[in-house]
């Protein structure tokens, strides 16, 4: 009503009286064939706010409006504007603007009877709080289906409530408008009022007299509008408040009905029957519309070839028009399959809800962890809809405007097969709304039943204990968290908790594969005496290395990462390893070649240079020796492989030593060979084969220098310390002998040069 109010009085403002907002107010009474003039003032027309809402006052003057209107209709324009000297537009005007005025005078009344049915309405409405149950027609428990009957009457008057305050709002709009104008067709008035005062005994008193009393009717009107206006906004309070209060009750039974909702099987399968016959229905249908579309497709063809190949303007009119008829089928018949196949998958997410609905009143409950992630994944499909309903409403626009066009061919059209044709694109235009109209509704039905499903999800929620929903919560967000996705590549993903779970492979397998090594290395020392200790060192890192490569594969299948990965990596690695990883792989590889020949074993004793130490540990890189001064030094493998070393212990463990001594000159040689040989056979280190030797190696300045030969086994001494030993029994022997060890001597004779010989320099 308000809305055809405001449309009425925008076209006679802005279309029928440009020059103001209405025209004037007169009444005439034809008398014997002559106008005679009365001026509408307040006596007749009485607008004071206290009056105004009077229904019999506004009666008389709806009366007094209708006399007047009739007096002016019962006159000729013509006539009744030479009268007044007005054009006959302005008289035409003035009938219309009465008209008006009447108009609003009778919604006035309706509104203002309107008004105490809405306070018996309200009044009734708060007498009843809490009387609501009462008009329950069943008595708990309740099944899901009666519960969901309950919510739909409960969304209507949501709905209508939510209508109620938009109308409230445009309303006060429309009255802080009216005001603005009644403010200006009062100034309009009092100017008028003026100039009739200035015109008396002027030629233009007729005129300025029409003029005022237009301006009297038109603030008469806009007093009318105004109280229209807040007499219906006071009614869509009413009605607002009235409505809030059903809502109010209602809200209170649904929420007692859902607390005496309980588990139905028999409602719940038949929930699920109802959605699986549409299913059937749905698939049914689409079997059919595959042979419609077939032959739609084919009749399309033929009529686009037909039309493309007509000549002549009544051939290209009949296969334009068969063209039309073709193209509008297919269009309905693609429509209604598409449509129809998401329609499929909605029914199936509403027998789900139905279902998921009904697990939460099972007795067993559903847990608090399924809970929060329900939450999450409804909140998710809620609103998904929103632009589709929106475009599917835009086509829907575009589809009645395409209907009222093809209303107007049909007006126009004459030839019978024509109109025929016409009438049957508009049917089947009409299906095509309807169709399109009901995709919306599932749509809308869908958006509903996902927003019951959350508000009932989230009422079971409350119910669930603190540190239930707490411990929940930590599961649900740390199962996020583990869950996100690091990287993708092809067809595989690494998310974060796989990437921990390799990690930790990978971790426990380096630390069990060293143990591992470890253990077997100790087993094959105790146990085997066939593999001697290079042997297990190697065996053990062979171990290790094998334990580390599978503990990587297993990690890999735990991320789900194949190994053709990694085969774009084959040229970055061989790049690598002739450039920045040379050296490593280098090490590497040597490590393994001493490994497999053995050119020097563990307790080995080598020579690398001018060092001399025993080998401890051939690791892959590099292999660590001791030195007989007990520090450590680490060689790079590929160093034994590109150097000569001197392997002491390479065949055997038998090393020889010398004992190197000079004695006096004059000393019987024999006699120190025997003290050597004696003392050689009497230590216990020394090796009785090969034999020990003495070799008397050469007669020097001070004396005369022999060298004793002996061998040792390095598992019981050295030959350093051997030779030391020696010494000190030496000294022993060679005093009680008497023999002397003589030291560095030099004779130097002194003379006196000859007379006459030169200087020496």
């Amino acid at each position: 009503m308000r809305k055809t109010f405001l449309i009425f009085v925008l076209l006679l403002s802005l279309t029928i009286f440009p020059e103001v907002s209405y025209g004037s107010a007169l009444t005439a009474v034809v008398k014997e064939g002559a106008i005679e003039e009365t001026q509408d003032g307040p006596a007749s027309g009485d607008t004071s706010s206290g009056d105004i809402y009077d229904v019999a006052k506004n009666e008389n003057r709806i009366a007094e409006l209708d006399r007047s209107i009739g007096s002016w209709a019962s006159v000729p324009v013509a006539e009744s504007a030479a009268r007044y000297g007005v054009s006959e537009a302005q008289v035409e005007d003035r009938i219309t603007v009465l008209s008006s005025l009447q108009n609003f005078y009778k919604r006035l009344n309706g509104a203002v009877e309107k008004t105490a049915g809405f306070k018996e309405d309200l009044k009734k409405r708060e007498s009843e709080k809490g009387q609501a149950r009462l008009s329950l027609k069943e008595e708990p428990p309740y099944k899901l289906s009666f519960y969901d009957e309950y919510l739909a009457n409960a969304d209507d008057l949501l709905s209508k409530l939510e209508t109620l305050e938009e109308s409230i709002a445009r309303e006060q709009k429309a009255i802080v408008s009216a005001r603005s104008q009644l403010d200006e067709v009062g100034k309009k008035l009092r100017l008028a009022q003026s100039e009739l005062d200035r015109s008396e005994g002027t030629g233009e008193k007729n005129e300025k007299l029409w003029a005022f009393q237009k301006a009297q009717v038109n603030e008469e009107l806009w007093k009318v509008t105004l109280a229209y206006l807040e007499r219906n906004l006071e009614n869509l309070r009413l009605q607002r408040d009235a409505a809030r209060l059903r809502l109010g009750q209602a809200e209170d039974v649904k929420k007692y009905i859902y607390s005496n909702v309980s588990f139905d099987e028999g409602d719940m399968k038949a929930g699920v029957a109802r959605y699986e016959e549409g299913l059937k229905a749905l698939q049914k249908k689409m079997e059919t519309l595959e042979d419609d579309i077939a032959k739609a497709e084919d009749a399309y063809a033929e009529a686009h070839a037909k039309l493309s190949a007509a000549t002549g303007d009544k051939a290209v009119k009949e296969a334009q028009r068969v063209f039309s008829m073709a193209e509008i089928e297919r269009e309905y018949l693609h429509l209604t399959m598409e449509q129809a196949q998401e329609m499929v998958g909605f029914l199936n997410e509403m027998k789900d809800i139905w279902m998921d609905r009904y697990d939460l009143l099972k007795p067993g409950g559903v847990s608090a962890d399924v809970l929060l992630k329900q939450r999450d994944d409804v909140e998710q499909r809620i609103g998904r809809f929103e632009d589709v309903l929106i475009s599917q409403q835009k086509y829907q626009a575009a589809l009645h405007a395409r209907s009222i066009a093809l209303s107007g061919e049909l007006d126009q059209a004459k030839d019978k097969v024509v109109v025929a044709s016409l009438k049957k694109r508009s049917k089947i235009l009409d299906d095509i709304m309807s169709q399109n109209m009901n995709y919306m509704v599932s749509l809308i039905t869908l958006d509903t039943m996902n927003r019951r499903l959350l508000e009932e999800i989230k009422s079971h929620i409350k119910e669930v204990a603190i540190t239930e929903k707490v411990s929940s919560i930590w599961r649900t967000r740390t199962a996020e968290i583990l869950n996100t996705e690091l990287w993708h590549m092809g067809g595989y993903a690494v998310r974060l908790r796989e990437f921990v779970i390799a990690l930790v492979v990978l971790s426990f397998g380096l630390m069990a594969s060293r143990r591992i090594a470890k253990f077997i290395r100790k087993w094959l020392l105790i146990h085997s005496r066939r593999v001697d200790v290079t042997g297990v060192h190697a065996i053990e890192r062979l171990i290790y290395y094998v334990l580390i490569c599978g503990s990587f594969l297993i990690a890999l299948k735990v991320v789900n990462v194949p190994l053709t990965a990694f085969a774009f990596l084959g040229g970055a690695v061989a790049i690598g390893i002739g450039f920045g990883a040379q050296n490593l792989f280098n090490n590497l590889i040597s490590g393994f070649i001493l490994m497999v020949q053995q050119p020097f074993k563990i307790n080995d004793i080598v020579q690398v240079d001018d060092i001399t130490a025993t080998v401890l540990e051939i690791d892959s890189r590099s292999t660590k020796i001791r030195t007989f001064d007990n520090y450590d030094v680490l060689v790079p493998n590929s160093y034994f492989l590109d150097n000569r070393i001197t392997n002491w212990t390479l065949s055997d463990k038998i090393i020889r030593g010398k004992l190197e001594i000079g004695v006096a000159y004059g000393t019987p040689a024999r006699k120190v060979e025997e003290i050597l040989l004696g003392l050689a056979r009497d230590h216990q280190t020394v090796l009785p084969d090969p034999k020990p030797f003495v070799l008397f190696s050469e007669y020097a300045d001070s004396s005369m220098n022999f060298i004793l030969y002996f061998w040792v086994d390095v598992k019981n001494g050295f030959p350093t310390g051997v030779a030391s030993d020696m010494r000190y029994r030496i000294q022993e022997i060679f005093e009680k002998e008497g023999i002397e060890i003589p030291f560095p001597q030099v004779d130097v004779h002194m003379g006196k040069p000859e007379v006459g010989a030169p200087d020496p320099v």
